[in-house]
């Protein structure tokens, strides 16, 4: 009769069993579990194509109230009407033409920062007539200045007014450059004047 041997795996198996303790058998468990459970899912069909949302605060069919536009800001108010610089007067011939000439520069200014230099040549033609008021006063005697010669300053007036003309005729003719010189020159010429025959102000208390 034929003997039969025992496999290998029958002989083998009650000696490692003996040798392993059965925590370190079972230990691999929870972690066989967990990576079951962390299993990639499969991909999510992908939602087909369609209107998109409706925005926040647009209507809806449930009567949502649609968000109101954002106001803009109105348009800005066309510039007040000019003075009429011819209109000013002061107390004597001069301070009227100093009032005046100060109107026109404002104005004169303001057109040359607005790129309209032909109205700088007409602020200045409205006190035109102004310089003759003052030079007939001088030469009557009735006015004076409060301090200095009269001669020269009748000199500095009229190198004042010549840089006037150049002014006008600058601005008329769109001439950029000689516009702001000249008016940059008349300005200065201003300051001489008030600074040598300008009576000067009360010392303050």
């Amino acid at each position: 009769m034929r003997r039969s041997w025992p496999s290998p795996a029958a002989v083998l198996a009650p000696r490692i069993a003996a040798r392993v303790p059965r925590a370190a058998v079972l230990a691999p468990l929870p972690l066989l579990a967990v990576l079951a459970c962390s299993r990639p899912e499969p991909p999510a069909q992908e939602r087909p194509p369609g209107p998109p949302p409706a925005a926040a605060g647009s209507a809806t069919a449930g009567g949502a109230t649609p968000r109101r536009a954002t106001p803009t800001s109105p348009p800005s108010a066309a510039p007040a009407a000019a003075i009429d610089c011819g209109s000013l007067a002061g107390a004597n011939p001069v301070q009227t033409e100093m009032r005046q000439l100060e109107c026109a520069f404002q104005q004169a200014v303001s057109a040359f920062a607005r790129d309209d230099l032909p109205s700088i040549a007409r602020s200045l033609g409205v006190v035109h007539a102004a310089k003759d008021a003052t030079a007939a006063a001088i030469a009557a005697g009735t006015w004076r200045p409060a301090r200095g010669e009269v001669a020269a300053f009748v000199a500095l007036d009229e190198a004042f007014h010549r840089e006037l003309e150049a002014l006008y005729d600058a601005s008329e003719a769109r001439d950029h450059g000689k516009t702001g010189e000249a008016m940059g020159r008349a300005l200065g010429l201003c300051q001489a004047c008030h600074a040598t025959y300008r009576e000067p102000p009360p010392p303050a208390p």
